[in-house]
């Protein structure tokens, strides 16, 4: 998984939280639907990087969600766990 770092104007920042708040999305998950929704429209795609997320087993969009970092930790936790 990789990190990106925006710097931007108060306003922006403020826009992209208004923006997130009204489609109920996190920040992260905003930015990173806007990116793929321009790439889309655009028509551009990646095929490498798309068959990285893939064995990533990472969702955008309606995938199904994530098992990566804690949240797959958590969840083999749960499976062993004889409670």
């Amino acid at each position: 998984m990789k990190n990106l770092f925006i710097r931007c104007s108060e306003e922006t920042y403020e826009l992209a939280h208004a923006l997130a708040k009204k489609e109920s999305r996190s920040l992260n998950k905003q930015i990173i639907h806007m990116i793929h929704g321009l790439a889309e429209e655009k028509n551009l795609a990646i095929e490498e990087d798309v068959a990285e997320w893939d064995t990533m087993n990472v969702s955008i969009g309606n995938k199904p969600e994530s098992k990566l970092g804690l949240r797959g930790i958590a969840e083999t936790m749960k499976q062993d766990s004889s409670d």
